[in-house]
């Protein structure tokens, strides 16, 4: 101990004399060295260089000392010279990685060869895309807290030791996934449940006659049965009518056998929106005559697929006097496939006596046999298609025919209004042709129909006011021609008593509307201040006034 302490004291005033200071190339000698590394220059002679082997290992303190000028001294530290040598090879740092492994496995000094840098930084991609294994493999090598010479496999998802998938789910991923489990459950024990009490056989005789597809039974294919007929039963109740008989049983004082329906849009009104007027509805030329004329022939019924909400106030406003018999609205309709169908079979009327205009075949789908389609009116004020489909209509029931359908079959593909005109002035020919040929037969006048004349007795006439048959066939009138100076009577009538006593009719309609949203008021309010334990007027009877 006291010889180490000496030999330090006495070296320690020659360290303090010439303090060590290691030189570092300059940046012109660094620049000056990759200048003379560029490719396709001839390489510089350098100055003669020691074997790395024969390299001291520790720097001398002397040869690095600084003269009093400040300046490096002459005398060069063979340890640290502004030489780099390292900077002057040729190798590849892959040629370079042998030498440096061999170097520390020899346990000689080590000289590391730096990477070239000059193209820049290498890339990793080729280590990245090498593999899952290569991957894992190069994963476990660096990471520092696990051997690298543990051998991998055993349980898990990666090498030995790693924890199993299960491990990586938190808790509440647990329970999520276990309630969604138990709600799958349920949800398939509901389905056989429902399947097994929608499939049971039926009630009553009365359900099973109405289900003769269904027949009771517990085989797996009757019970399928069951179960599509009662779910259809319940989604009928979407998409059918709302009742099955949308109109009630005949009145025989009515005295109209044949039923018209009538479509409302864009047949007997049409409506469109503009940004300076908004909406606006026409109603089409000829209407009221259409509806008034036709009126005592059939029983009408407009029939339209806007909800009642919408279509009420325009069919109150378009017929104010209720000539149409009955409304019918979007309730009364079938849905199916997209489209609002116009089932006649829930009309209670015999399909041999109705016929229905509309606009699109889709709504008369059920029963095409009944329909006349017409063209949608777009708004022409000088239209006269509606008007001049009357005579056809008038034909049907003065002419008392059996079945509607055969009739509109013998129109298919024509313009029935043109065909008909076109039917009309042959029988009226060959009318005329007949009469004539009676004539010619028949004496000018008899005994009888002397005596009748000279007593001034005329034959009778089926309505008062009206001619004879035979008269009306002598001037040459047909039973068509005949009923219909008959029916422009009647309307003529209808007309006059409208005008005269129509809003008389309208002022008594909006009273009784009145008393009856009174009523309902007084009803409501009796209703609330009975709940509420609070005595109140009752709805028919007046309120008394306290003296």
């Amino acid at each position: 101990m006291l010889s180490r302490a000496v030999r330090g004291s006495l070296r320690a005033p020659a360290l303090r004399a010439a303090p060590v200071r290691f030189l570092r190339p300059s940046t012109a000698l660094w620049s000056r060295g990759l200048a003379d590394q560029r490719p396709g220059q001839p390489k510089k002679p350098t100055t003669q260089q020691r074997p790395s082997s024969e390299l001291p290992t520790k720097a001398s303190a002397g040869g690095a000392a600084a003269g009093a000028n400040g300046k490096a001294s002459s005398i060069e530290d063979p340890d640290v010279s502004s030489q780099q040598p390292e900077f002057e090879t040729q190798a590849s740092p892959s040629e370079n990685a042998p030498l440096n492994e061999a170097a520390s496995t020899s346990g000689a000094p080590q000289h590391f060869k730096l990477p070239d840098l000059r193209g820049g930084l290498p890339s990793t991609l080729e280590f990245e895309s090498k593999g899952s294994t290569a991957n894992e493999s190069a994963a476990s090598a660096l990471n520092l807290t696990e051997d690298p010479h543990e051998a991998t496999g055993g349980g898990g998802r990666g090498p030995k030791g790693e924890l199993p998938a299960s491990a990586y789910v938190s808790s509440s991923e647990k329970k999520r996934a276990r309630v969604a489990n138990y709600l799958y459950g349920s949800f398939f024990a509901t389905c056989i449940a429902a399947y097994v009490y929608l499939g049971r056989n039926w009630e009553s005789d009365e359900e099973e006659r109405q289900h003769v597809d269904a027949p009771s039974g517990w085989s797996l294919g009757l019970m399928w049965a069951r179960f599509r007929a009662r779910t259809g039963d319940q989604l009928s109740y979407y998409s059918e009518p709302t009742f099955k008989k949308l109109l009630p049983d005949v009145d025989p004082s009515f005295g109209r056998p044949y039923t018209l329906v009538l479509s409302l849009e864009d047949l007997l009104i049409h409506s469109e929106w503009s940004r300076e007027h908004g909406w606006r509805m026409a109603k089409r030329p000829g209407v009221d005559y259409f509806l008034r004329y036709l009126s005592q022939y059939y029983e009408l019924v407009i029939f339209t697929s806007v909800p009642w909400a919408i279509g009420e106030p325009v069919i109150k406003k378009l017929d104010p006097y209720h000539v149409v018999t009955w409304p019918l609205f979007r309730e009364a309709t079938m849905y199916r496939k997209g489209e609002y169908v116009k089932d006649l079979s829930y009309l209670n009327r015999d399909l041999s006596k109705v016929i229905i205009l509309d606009t699109s075949k889709a709504h008369t789908e059920e029963q095409p046999e009944n329909a006349i389609i017409m063209p949608k009116w777009k708004g022409d004020s000088k239209d006269k298609e509606l008007v001049s489909l009357i005579p056809f209509l008038e034909y049907i029931p003065t002419m008392a025919v059996p079945d509607v359908r055969k009739a509109i079959a013998s129109f298919e593909g024509t313009h029935i209004p043109t065909e008909f005109a076109a039917r009309e002035a042959v029988a009226r020919k060959k009318f005329m042709e007949q009469i004539e040929a009676e004539k010619k037969k028949k004496p000018k006048k008899g005994g009888v129909s002397f005596l009748n004349s000279a007593l001034g007795i005329k034959p009778q006439a089926a309505f008062e006011g009206e001619q004879s048959a035979s008269e009306a066939f002598a001037q040459g009138k047909m039973l068509q021609d005949q009923a219909r100076e008959r029916g422009q009577k009647n309307y003529e009538a209808l007309d006059k008593m409208i005008r005269e006593e129509g809003e008389k009719w309208l002022k008594e309609e909006a009273a009784h509307e009145e008393m009856a949203k009174q009523e309902g008021m007084k009803a409501m309010k009796s209703g609330l201040t009975g709940f509420f334990g609070v005595p109140g007027d009752k709805p028919n009877e007046p309120s008394s006034s306290s003296s």
